[in-house]
């Protein structure tokens, strides 16, 4: 083999060697970052106002709220121990006035008494 046949051979090796790393240096970038590529997009990650819109509030039927109110103070009356529950009328269920105390609080008995001995004495 002469000299010129070993530099053409060594040439032709260089040259698949090179056409080798430029392969292997395209399929790895340089940087490699963590998570979706810039400017990719998914369809089911996009917002979606229609899912997030205010929904209307649901109303319930008059009979249906006092069926829930009679179910409640059947629970309490069980709770408190006591066979049955007061009943209520049918216009303070629907209204939603059974029960409730007067506007203003009642007085403890110590502050009554000043008042009624006042009223005596007036």
């Amino acid at each position: 083999m002469t000299t010129s046949e070993i530099l053409g051979m060594l040439d032709e090796e260089i040259r698949l060697l090179e056409r080798a790393k430029a392969l292997l240096t395209e399929a790895e970038p340089a940087v490699r970052r963590r998570g979706r590529p810039k400017g990719s997009t998914n369809q089911q990650t996009r917002f979606n106002p229609a899912k997030f819109a205010v929904k209307p509030r649901r109303t319930m039927s008059a009979s249906a709220g006092e069926h829930i109110a009679a179910a409640q103070r059947l629970r309490w009356a069980k709770q408190k121990g006591t066979a049955e529950p007061k009943k209520t009328s049918k216009k303070a269920a629907v209204t939603g006035r059974a029960g409730k105390r007067a506007t203003s609080p009642r007085k403890s008995a110590s502050q009554q008494q000043p008042a009624a001995e006042a009223e005596a004495t007036a």
